[in-house]
Parts: structure tokens; sequence; C-alpha cells
């Protein structure tokens, strides 16, 4: 085959999608364990209006022991949780981090090549273990790591990217052939692995739908949401977050994205195969900007997706001899994409929009990743909606 994304080489498997190979640690690190401590303690920390003292008063943190990509990522973890209790855990916004937290911060995020500040590796894909350790990957086997508030709402928030991601690694093995197929000009081949991505893209559709279960939109929205903020377009934070001892940002308030599932790789790799375009705007802009939030891995693959042919253009350039079954194959793909885009739009109108903003952190009209969503929801919808084969 001419052109075989190969998943393995971009730390990816099908069998896990973009979750790390081994399970995220479940024990307390042994470097740093009172920062450690503090951010599992923070659901009992923070409702005592006094997290920033608790915060200050920790130890000097040590990262000149965190050698491999595990350590990294559980240091990131901690500190970002740490960092957005930090910003977020009392009435009002501090304008800069203390060097104690904002220079390991900024050291660990660049060693990882993201951004310091909460992003969805470590809220997401660094944040769960197994509740039976020969059980699978999903919803009712798998457990938070790291919380702000705790409870049900939370964890069923976060764990359902988690059963997605996993998911989402069928679809990934499915598109990879799919493009090596189309290179090949094999159609059956193609034809057979689009089927493959539609029943992965079934099941990725089938957890988001159980969002509702257990996570509800009122508690949602006051005690989930208001942590995972960002400090970019935030009338709270007007001059970004001065992190203070950064040599790099010589005392110059910073303004990065908050949280987002835009920060998953899933999607962008999927449009890629497929072929679902995005008119360049702002919107596409703050899509690329995400890339920023990514691990380095996760965006390769991305990219080596983005370099190989799409089903769209195989479709378009056998004109009316294309076969009726892989015109199909790649639409039944696109429609059910749609639907989940559609469903994100329900939920973050149900979730979100329908909410009272109660506080200037936490504003009704923009997402966390600091963006007007509802409008890019709809255009993202009415893209991929557009793009089905005719």
């Amino acid at each position: 085959m001419t052109h075989l994304v190969d998943l393995h080489a971009y730390g990816v498997t099908a069998e896990r999608g973009f979750l790390p190979i081994a399970d995220p640690s479940a024990g307390i690190p042994a470097t740093n364990p009172e920062w450690h401590q503090t951010a599992r303690d923070l659901p009992a920390l923070i409702p005592s209006g006094k997290i920033r003292s608790i915060i200050e008063a920790l130890p000097e943190f040590r990262s000149e022991q965190l050698g491999t990509e595990e350590d990294l990522e559980a240091a990131m973890r901690t500190l970002s949780y740490l960092g957005m209790a930090y910003v977020w855990g009392e009435p009002e916004s501090p304008s800069a981090l203390p060097a104690r937290l904002a220079v390991p911060w900024h050291e660990i995020a660049a060693a990882l090549g993201r951004e310091p500040i909460l992003s969805y590796a470590s809220y997401a894909l660094w944040n769960w273990r197994r509740i039976d350790e020969s059980g699978p990957i999903a919803l009712g086997n798998i457990a938070l790591l790291q919380h702000f508030l705790g409870g049900l709402d939370e964890a069923w928030f976060i764990l359902i990217h988690v059963d997605i991601e996993r998911r989402a690694g069928a679809a990934l093995a499915a598109g990879a052939h799919a493009q090596a197929a189309i290179s090949d000009g094999n159609d059956g081949e193609a034809t057979a692995a689009l089927n493959q991505l539609g029943d992965a893209l079934d099941g990725i559709l089938a957890t988001m739908k159980r969002m509702p279960e257990a996570c509800d939109p009122y508690v949602y929205y006051h005690r989930v949401r208001p942590y995972i903020f960002g400090w970019r377009d935030n009338p709270a934070l007007p001059g970004g977050l001065v992190y203070e001892g950064v040599t790099a940002y010589a005392g110059v308030g910073q303004t990065f994205r908050g949280e987002t599932g835009a920060q998953s790789t899933i999607v962008p790799c999927l449009d890629a195969v497929l072929g679902v375009g995005h008119a360049p705007d702002q919107l596409r802009e703050y899509l690329m900007e995400m890339r920023r939030y990514m691990p380095r891995k996760h965006v390769g693959l991305l990219e080596a997706f983005e370099a190989g042919p799409t089903a769209a253009s195989r479709i378009e350039s056998l004109g009316a001899a294309a076969p009726k079954d892989l015109v199909a194959a790649r639409n039944r793909c696109v429609e059910t994409l749609r639907a989940f885009r559609a469903l994100h739009l329900e939920f973050a109108a149900t979730y979100i929009n329908r909410q009272a903003a109660d506080a200037t952190g936490n504003p009704v009209d923009v997402g966390t990743g600091g963006t007007p969503f509802m409008k890019y929801l709809k255009k993202h919808r009415d893209e991929t909606e557009a793009s089905l084969s005719k």
C-alpha cells in the first residue's frame, strides 16, 4: 500500500486511539508528593476558600527527576489542576500566578510541547484508571484520577470523553486503511474500510448520547465548567494572566485558551480522511490554534492524515463512474459525523446557552476556549452536511 499511515509511529493504537498506550498510573508519583496529594485533595480544599494560600505554602517543585512521558504527564496534570484552582478557586481572580507554581508549570508544558494551562490531554487523555484492570476501557469500568470539586457529574462529563477516545481508535485505524486503499485505487478496499469507520462512528455517537445520564446541565454549568476556562477573551482576566518568574514571558500577561473538546484530535483526523472541508475564516484559524494544545505526536498523526488522499477527492475524480457503495459508505460516515456535531450543538445549547451566567468568569456567550461556540458549532455542522456526496 502506497500511503498507509502508521498509527504506532505517533503513539496511537486501534485499541486505545489517542489514549496513552499504558494506563496512567493511579498512584501518587514519588517526586513532589505534596503537590500531587494537594491536587488529589482539591474537592476538600477548594470549599475552604483558602486554596491559594495552600498552594503558595507548598515546597519547591522538583522537576529534574521527571524523565519519562508518564512522569511529565502526571506532573502536567497536577500542575494544571492546581493552576486552574489557583485562578478560579476563590471569588476574585488574581492577575498573576506565583513563581512557585508558574515556573515549573511552564517548564513541564514546554517539555511536552504544550501551553501552561489545563488542556484536554491532562483533563481527559491522562486522567483515568480502570476499576478492574483486566476489564475494558469503557464507561462502567473507568474512574477519574483527578477532580476539581468531585461528584458524579464532573466525573461523567470527563469519562464520556475517555470512552469516546478509546472508541476512536478503530475509526483512526479504518481511516488509515481507507487512505491506503484510495492511494492504490482499490475502491473495494476503500469501501470496506469506510464501512468500518462508520461502525466506529456509530459507537462514538452512542457514547456521546449518554452524556445526560449522569451529567446535569445545571451542575455542569455551575460546578464543572468554571474551572476549565482560560484567560483569553475572558472578562474576568482582561489583561491575561502573568506567570511570575517565567523569563520567557517577561512579566507580560498571557492569554491562553481554556480546555475544550476542540483540543481532541479525533474529529480533525476524520475530516482529513473523509474530505470534510472548512472555509478559511476565524473558525479555521481557531482550529489551527488548537494544535498548540494537543500532544505533539497527535498533531503529527493529524498532519499525516492531511497529507493523504481523501474519500471525497477519490469520488470526485471518478465522477459518474464512482461505485455507488463507495459513495454510500462515505456518506454514511459524513452523516454520522454531522449527527455527532449536531448533538454537540444541542448539548452546548442545553448545558451552557440556556444556563444563566452568574459570574464574570463564566460567560454564557463564549465557550471555555474563549470563542462564540454556538456560531462555530453551527458552522461545523452545516459544513459537514454540505460535504455529503451527491
